[in-house]
C-alpha cells in the first residue's frame, strides 16, 4: 500500500480518539506534564511515549510563554508611549 492511502491494514494500530485538551496556557501545559508523569509512572502509558509527548508539550509551553512574553511587553509599549 502507498503512503497515502486511507485503509488500514491488519497490522497497524487504529487511529485513537482525538482529545480535547486545554492547552492554551503554561499552567494547562504543567498540568498535562504532572498527568503523563503520572501515567508513566504508573505504567498506564510507556515511557518512550511519555517522553516524546512530553518534549512537544515543553515546545508548546515555550510557544506559551514567548507568545506571553510578547503580549506584556506590546502592553508596557503602550504604557510608556501614552505617558512619554
Amino acid at each position: 500500500m502507498g503512503l497515502l492511502s486511507s485503509k488500514a491494514t491488519a497490522t497497524e494500530k487504529p487511529t485513537p480518539p482525538r482529545l480535547r485538551l486545554p492547552l492554551s496556557t503554561a499552567q494547562d501545559v504543567v498540568r498535562e506534564l504532572a498527568r503523563l508523569y503520572r501515567d508513566g509512572k504508573s505504567g498506564q502509558r510507556d515511557i518512550q511515549d511519555v517522553s516524546r509527548l512530553a518534549n512537544v508539550l515543553q515546545i508548546l509551553n515555550r510557544c506559551i510563554e514567548g507568545s506571553t512574553f510578547e503580549q506584556r511587553l506590546e502592553k508596557l509599549e503602550k504604557i510608556k508611549n501614552g505617558h512619554d
